[in-house]
């Protein structure tokens, strides 16, 4: 079977504003931007892969991704792409290119070259990564003050949202276990919550929230205290259970702890094979690997969404609503048709 050669290469700029100043780690900002890489084959079949580092949470700088992606041009131009997916994937983990570019930019090759093959196998690229193409079971991110918060959770949960995702970490932790307490009176028997706190509470603070918040209604906490050496302490003495997002880029302790069920994925932060791999890894230690947002826009979210067919679980893309001018593929009830991941 002959490979697929890529002729032609083209790159361009996209913003997306916001509907309101978002902040992350620290850092606010406006809008979403970045770049989108497009690749044609000689047989004209195009597909296109997003880079859009996310302030405050990728490690790279714009600097960085751009010099990058100039390195990975020469690379691409030629390529000779499998047909056959373990072939595919063994070229795309082992070429040095790759291994040596930042995440978003690796993301972008990776789902661009994953697609042109898909495309070349009538596939969506859910099948050819071998997942079954089903519809795609969301939570709705809750983020903001508590008026805020209880009104988007009311309006969601009546429009037949199940899983919610709340930001937690603030200095006010007796705030944070109001929201959830005043959400847990309201949750429906088969609903529940999961919670985000992004490494911002001490060991102590952290115990005290969950201490205070209990484990009801909770399937666990991203990310709740700034050492992971604590990790094993906060659940031991807690009990709450633990998903892992940031650490999985930038520890080397990221695999072993105690209380951890679920692996927190964000494919535009690891990269898409790494991704891959760290679903592999969950399967394998029975965890959850969840696929999640770092606010893509609708090019880099359906790569995601055929992500989330593989992993299996409700996957952590409640985030298109926050856009501006963005016609979402997320039902009002956070359910993804398949048909849209095609």
């Amino acid at each position: 079977m002959q490979p697929l050669i890529i002729r032609q290469i083209d790159l361009s700029s996209f913003k997306i504003p916001f509907l309101g100043p978002f902040t992350f780690a620290g850092n606010t900002i406006q809008e979403r931007s970045g770049f989108y890489l497009s690749l044609k084959t000689s047989d004209n079949l195009s597909a296109q892969g997003e880079i859009a580092p996310l302030e405050g949470t990728s490690h790279e700088t714009i600097g960085r991704t751009k010099h990058d992606l100039t390195e990975i041009r020469s690379y691409l131009m030629e390529l000779k792409i499998p047909r056959q997916k373990d072939e595919l994937l063994d070229q795309l983990r082992q070429e040095p290119h790759l291994l040596n570019v930042c995440a978003s930019v690796r993301f972008a090759v990776e789902s661009a070259i994953l697609m042109l093959a898909s495309q070349a196998a009538k596939q969506s690229l859910a099948e050819f990564l071998g997942a079954n193409l089903k519809d795609v079971q969301t939570a709705v991110l809750l983020q903001g003050s508590y008026p805020e918060v209880i009104s988007d959770f009311k309006r969601f949960s009546q429009q037949g949202v199940k899983v919610f995702k709340l930001k937690v970490g603030d200095r006010n932790i007796a705030l944070d276990v109001k929201k959830i307490h005043d959400i847990r009176t309201l949750l429906e028997q088969e609903s529940y919550l999961r919670l985000d706190a992004n490494r911002k509470w001490s060991f102590k603070e952290a115990c005290i929230f969950a201490q205070l918040a209990g484990n009801q209604k909770i399937d666990f906490i991203e990310e709740p205290i700034n050492d992971i050496i604590q990790l094993d302490a906060f659940y031991q003495q807690t009990r709450m259970r633990v998903a892992l997002d940031e650490t999985l880029s930038s520890s080397p302790l990221a695999e072993g702890h105690e209380g951890v069920v679920a692996y927190v994925l964000k494919p535009m932060i690891l990269g898409l094979i790494p991704t891959l791999d760290w679903i592999e890894k969950a399967r394998l230690s029975k965890r959850k690997a969840i696929i999640s947002s770092a606010f893509e826009s609708p090019v880099g979210f359906k790569v995601l969404a055929n992500l989330a067919c593989l992993s299996g679980q409700i996957a952590g893309l409640g985030t298109e609503r926050w856009f501006k001018n963005v016609k979402p593929i997320v039902g009002i009830d956070g359910i993804i048709k398949k048909e849209f991941l095609i």
